[in-house]
């Protein structure tokens, strides 16, 4: 039985022709999704007949199942947006019917939960992901923010396009010496923004798993909150670094609005879901001046789905999940994925 990859959702080039030149360097028979670019015939003309290509529209599901279904099947499914893959496809892409049933789903990236692990597990389908290759670019993400919307650039910036002179409008701002980032969750994400935000001379406090000890927080240089209450009672800036899970699902809503300070920030580029959009916008609009400004960078509802409430707050900063998007992020993830891929192909017992 056949190898073969499908790569549902690759960069565009030149990082496209550095992923699929690293998998054929390899020797792992490749299917690329065509779906996606707009010039696809240069990619086809590049690569002539050295790989095979679909096009498949991978959030249309019924679509998505007809096409593996006709293509015999794909040993792994490899994406980089969060593809979501629901038990209906898993259980379709694994049938035995299938000349090639799906063996693994390859998640350039951290966070899996748009895969239903529970799905993949009752048919014996790995789930293989990058953890930490983005890390430095969303933690970049989140600095710059901080540092943009603590300053109030935006706000300066529409009214000097307004033709406005509104220096001396708004209070004069805090240096960030005297600011206090809170991290909610200590991974590796939040440990890079740590790192980031100190050397600014911004003061650092976290609240963790209980493995975040005081013995843990002096190793990483950071000051240990107990509680979520406390870190926000005392941050002039939140940024949010859990994964999605039933315990984070809805973990920031009105109550935790109300306990931010007066003028501070939030931040999430963690997943969508876990603040409530709905209940924030509705905080912020009864509220204007409580929470001073939000960056949000991932949504309970993305892509083709996207509708947010928080879209008509004025002062919310909102990104397409690009928090990790980075020329050099985007390379990681995909070696690292790619590679991942080939030792798992290498064990993967034949037939």
């Amino acid at each position: 039985m056949a190898f073969t990859t499908l790569i549902l959702d690759a960069p565009g080039p030149p990082l496209l022709f550095e992923e699929v030149d690293r998998v054929l360097e390899l020797g792992l028979a490749v299917t690329l999704n065509l779906y996606y670019f707009a010039d696809k015939d240069r990619i086809r003309q590049h690569y002539t007949t050295r790989i095979q290509y679909a096009e498949i529209n991978c959030h249309d599901e019924p679509a998505f199942i007809a096409a593996v279904t006709r293509a015999g099947g794909y040993s792994v499914f490899k994406t980089r947006l969060n593809i979501p893959f629901g038990a209906g496809l898993i259980r379709a892409a694994t049938s035995p019917e299938l000349t090639t049933p799906l063996r693994a789903i390859a998640q350039a990236g951290t966070g899996v939960n748009h895969i239903d692990r529970h799905e993949c597990e009752q048919h014996g389908v790995a789930i293989l992901n990058t953890p930490g290759s983005n890390a430095a670019a969303v933690a970049e993400y989140v600095v710059a923010q901080s540092l943009f919307l603590s300053r109030d650039l935006d706000y300066y910036n529409v009214e000097t396009h307004l033709g406005h002179w509104a220096k001396g409008t708004l209070a004069p701002t805090p240096e960030y010496a005297e600011l206090t980032l809170g991290l909610v969750g200590t991974g590796s994400i939040a440990r890079q923004v740590a790192r980031k935000a100190a050397a600014l001379g911004i003061k650092v406090i976290a609240t963790g798993s209980e493995r975040f000890t005081e013995a843990v927080a002096r190793s990483l240089e950071l000051e240990r909150r107990a509680s979520l209450g406390q870190l926000l009672a005392e941050a002039d800036i939140v940024s949010i670094h859990v994964p999605l899970t039933t315990l984070t699902r809805g973990l920031f809503g009105t109550d935790e609005f109300r306990q931010m300070r007066q003028g501070s920030i939030l931040i999430n580029t963690a997943r969508g879901g876990i603040v409530d959009e709905h209940q924030l916008a509705a905080f912020m609009s009864r509220f204007p001046t409580h929470i001073k400004a939000v960056a949000i960078d991932t949504f309970a509802l993305e892509k083709d789905r996207f509708d947010s409430p928080l879209a008509h707050i004025p002062n919310a900063q909102l990104t397409p999940h690009i928090a990790g998007n980075t020329t050099t992020a985007i390379r990681t993830a995909s070696r690292q994925i790619i590679d991942k891929i080939h030792a798992f192909s290498a064990a993967a017992p034949a037939g």
